[in-house]
């Protein structure tokens, strides 16, 4: 007989299939499937344990049980019901409303466990991946036609047939961590962490030594979860290794990568075929260059964590530092008004001046801004909705007072909000104004501007679309402020576009491009720099052109309808 002989209970049959593929010696066992009975309303079934055990079990040597595996069959009563009856045995298991589901498992693995007794009293494996510890109550009933006389109740735990079992409760969560030091076992189980769920919690078991009480030297911890519990355990008897795994959606390629890679390394009497060269691994039978080649992978291991450990300082440092990019979208209160005033300052501003800082008995305006222009004063909000009319145009009157103060009109307004900050800034009203606020705004000379806008002028001044200058300007204009690049000439629309957007059609009326130019693509106020790669007339390249209908091959994709524009000459 092929060892080890492996018999396996309550396996997939995916994990059956991949094992006798691989060659495995198995017997595909069961503990028994889940029968449901769709027992209604004084409704009742008789049921009979369908568990498969090989009839010579205590020859194997490696047993798998898949306690999570939990497939369900309909109730048949052809397969529920005693044929050929040799011992007079009439008895049955009672399935009763509103119990609509029989588990058989309990009780079968109640009769498992002498078996298991049998088997670790040689060399074995028990594998087990768990599942919640369940106790099932089973009535067993003595059938007289449609009545049954009851024999009495017995409870039993799907895990009965367990060797070792220091169970302390039933708790279901995902987070684990594997607490073996590094070694192949470690990497092994530190390969499905991510993928482990748990439903147990054990304690770890003490013996007396030396009229002290120590940790059982035979328990190994495995795996805990995020409250230091252990969830999962190897108990190495005299003779046998049992092995609890957490749970896995899918436990194929674990179960024959554990057989194929780990138990023989444990168990190695057990995998003769593949224990029989396992001694070469050792250093002393190294083949030539292997020791200088673990070593060079040890060193770019390390090398590998230096360098991402870096990575990830910067990464921090990177996140420290545009903080503020982030908090402009979500704050509110005085975390908001700190993380505008880093923008502005980011943006160039000077003389920034935090108006909560200062010694006032009632703050009105959250910002000033002092400079050649006169005194820019900004009250800042974070809302959930949008705003009312009142917030928009509570700046005049913080304007003209402060003007009056000064006795100068160099005083200009700016509200700017952070709107419906619970939701993803995409997916706002943008802009949350209405036509009527806007137009009060320019009617009073004021501005308005959301953080939406701000974020997204960060990244057009990075791409060289606007530059800090011109975006700094624009703070000091009029209604809903526009952030564009200054002195720039329309060049036309795009009616006519070709390789989805690649080349696009435009008519010029006397004003010069050239390859290598860098024009402008705005279409819904939103610009776009675009590089000319090449301008063809009647199918012919040309460097420069000023007049005719073209065509403009560009460095980014365009859509029709939007408007080109350039730079005008100094």
């Amino acid at each position: 007989m092929t060892k080890p002989q492996i018999l396996t209970l309550n396996l997939t049959v995916k994990a059956n299939k991949i094992l006798k593929e691989k060659g495995f010696n198995i017997y595909e066992g069961s503990l028994g499937k889940l029968i449901d009975t769709k027992n209604q309303k004084y409704q009742h079934k008789y049921c009979l344990l369908n568990h498969d055990f090989p009839p010579n079990i205590h020859e194997f040597d490696i047993v798998i049980i898949d306690l999570s595996n939990e497939d369900t069959t309909e109730y048949r009563k052809d397969e529920n019901t005693r044929v050929n009856n040799k011992s007079g045995n009439n008895t049955y298991l009672l399935c009763e409303y509103p119990q609509t589901v029989f588990d058989p498992r309990g009780l079968s693995s109640h009769i498992l466990m002498k078996e298991i007794k049998e088997i670790i009293h040689n060399e074995a494996m028990i594998i087990v991946f768990q599942n919640e510890n369940a106790e099932i109550e089973y009535e067993i009933v003595e059938e007289h036609g449609d009545r049954h006389k009851s024999k009495g109740i017995e409870i039993h735990s799907i895990y009965e047939f367990m060797p070792y079992f220091p169970f302390t409760k039933n708790k279901y969560g995902k987070t684990t961590e594997v607490i073996l030091k590094q070694s192949e076992i470690a990497n092994f189980l530190n390969k499905y962490n991510e993928d482990f769920v748990y439903e147990n919690i054990f304690y770890h078991p003490t013996i007396w030594k030396d009229e002290e009480q120590i940790p059982h030297p035979s328990f190994h911890p495995i795996i805990k979860n995020a409250s230091d519990e252990i969830i999962s355990y190897i108990y190495i008897g005299e003779k046998y290794g049992l092995y609890t795994f957490p749970i896995l959606k899918d436990n194929s390629n674990f179960i024959v990568e554990f057989l194929e890679n780990i138990a023989p390394t444990i168990h190695p009497t057990l995998f003769p075929n593949s224990s029989q060269k396992k001694w070469t691994n050792s250093k002393e039978y190294s083949l030539p260059n292997h020791q200088k080649l673990l070593a060079e992978k040890e060193a770019i291991r390390k090398e590998y964590e230096l360098k991402t450990k870096k990575k990830e300082t910067e990464i921090l440092d990177n996140n420290k530092k545009y903080s503020f990019l982030h908090e402009i979208l979500t704050e509110t209160g005085d975390e908001l008004v700190f993380s505008v005033i880093n923008f502005l300052k980011w943006l160039g501003f000077q003389n920034v001046i935090d108006m909560d800082e200062k010694a006032e008995t009632i703050k009105e305006e959250d910002i000033q801004i002092e400079n050649d222009k006169g005194l820019l004063v900004i009250e800042v909000k974070g809302i959930g909705g949008t705003s009312k009319d009142t917030e928009c145009s509570q700046i005049s009157k913080i304007k003209y007072r402060r003007a009056k103060q000064r006795g100068s009109f160099d005083v200009f307004g700016l509200y700017i909000v952070n709107h419906q900050r619970h939701l993803p800034a995409k997916n706002r009203e943008n802009p949350p104004l209405t036509k009527e606020q806007k137009q009060d705004a320019v009617n009073d000379e004021r501005g308005l501007l959301t953080t939406w806008q701000l974020f997204n002028l960060y990244y057009n001044i990075q791409k060289g679309i606007i530059t800090k200058e011109e975006a700094r300007d624009s703070f000091y204009e009029y209604g809903l402020i526009a952030f564009k690049p200054k002195n720039i000439t329309p060049l036309g629309k795009i009616d006519e576009i070709f390789l989805k957007g690649e080349v696009f059609i435009l008519k010029l009326n006397g004003i010069e491009i050239k390859t290598g130019d860098n024009i402008f693509i705005e279409k819904n106020n939103e610009f776009r720099k675009l590089t000319i790669l090449e301008i063809k007339l009647d199918d012919k390249v040309v460097d420069k052109i000023n007049k005719g209908e073209v065509g403009i091959k560009g460095n980014i994709k365009v859509s029709k309808k939007s408007t080109v524009w350039i730079k005008n000459l100094p």
